[in-house]
């Protein structure tokens, strides 16, 4: 997205500093001008009156809604986040990933092409791996201890509040997780779960757990290494630190609705140097 343009959409046009640059913006931001423009679904960050071939609304975010928009090529780019982020973790083809999530969720959607429209591919095509996702309330724990019993999947992503529940029914169905699932990522609406609680949901569940960094506002999803702990940034991804000690990020990817200079809050960029993957950009939150 080249920075002349931002003049077109009316978020970051009132947002612009000298050079160009927009200030950096939060979720209070985009709440704030979507309540004084309740005709705009997507908060000035879309051009146009045609809607764009997809279009998400973001959890995050209270009244009135806000959406996000990308068209087929930008969807594309972030299935393939998504499956260098599984990648990272070893997974394997013809493995079965599991997911106690809503469905609307970007972690589930962007998964298989069967999932949402216009996506040709989702990350677990491209990997050589099945996908099965269970509605995301509690009182669907005890289906999901089924599946882990019937359809062995060796990964699973569960969100943050289903990880007690979904315990629960284990331990009532005399499930172990041990020797059966490799690992889990827990996910949380906005931003991630603390190490604190990711090592609880370990010890709940008997296998390790990673962190998941999810921000929809700016299509970023990033997960833990397992080697130096921090979020591991794909390339389509800019970090910059911020001199308020908080990190703001932009999505070079995302055309359709910009997300130019998103703060993150309180984090650190890492730089690159992880064994694992030398070249990647990285972020401790």
């Amino acid at each position: 997205m080249s920075l002349s343009r931002l003049t077109d959409y009316p978020f970051y046009r009132e947002r612009l500093e000298t050079g160009g640059q927009p200030v950096p913006w939060t979720l209070a931001d985009l709440e704030s001008y979507a309540a004084s423009h309740p005709s705009d679904p997507f908060a000035g960050r879309v051009i146009g009156e045609a809607m764009p071939r997809v279009s998400l609304q973001m959890e995050a975010t209270d009244g009135p809604p806000i959406w996000t928009a990308l068209n087929p090529p930008e969807l594309d780019r972030w299935a393939e986040v998504v499956a260098g982020m599984w990648s990272r973790w070893g997974a394997v083809a013809g493995e079965t990933v599991a997911f106690f999530d809503y469905g609307s969720s970007p972690l589930v959607l962007l998964a298989s092409g069967g999932y949402v429209g216009y996506l040709r591919r989702g990350a677990a095509e491209r990997l050589g791996l099945f996908a099965v996702c269970n509605d995301g309330v509690a009182t669907m724990a005890p289906r999901m201890a089924e599946i882990v019993q019937t359809v062995k999947p060796t990964m699973l992503v569960l969100r943050r509040e289903l990880v007690a529940p979904f315990a629960s029914a284990l331990k009532t169905a005399g499930v172990a997780l041990a020797g059966k699932v490799r690992w889990a990522a827990m996910s949380e609406v906005e931003g991630a779960v603390t190490r604190e609680q990711a090592e609880a949901a370990g010890t709940s569940l008997g296998v390790r757990v990673f962190r998941i960094l999810r921000c929809d506002a700016v299509f970023l999803l990033a997960g833990e290494c397992p080697r130096c702990g921090c979020f591991h940034l794909d390339r389509r991804y800019r970090a910059e630190e911020l001199s308020s000690s908080e990190v703001a990020i932009t999505t070079t990817f995302a055309q359709t609705c910009p997300a130019v200079r998103y703060n993150l809050g309180a984090a650190r960029v890492a730089g690159t140097g992880c064994p694992l993957e030398p070249r990647a950009q990285r972020i401790e939150c």
